[in-house]
């Protein structure tokens, strides 16, 4: 009786694995991009006309 052994197949991109064991950040906007928004609504209310 022979024994079988399945070799793990490897990816064809070696860059795969790195990728996936990756983890996601966080998708809640960090403060330079409210800052940013701050500043834009600001410069676009002292430039609209006062009515």
């Amino acid at each position: 009786m022979r024994l079988k052994f399945k070799a793990p197949r490897k990816p064809r991109n070696p860059l795969v694995v790195l990728v996936k064991q990756r983890k996601a950040g966080s998708h809640a906007p960090n403060m330079k991009t409210l800052r940013q928004k701050a500043n834009m609504a600001l410069k676009k209310q002292l430039k609209k006309p006062e009515q």
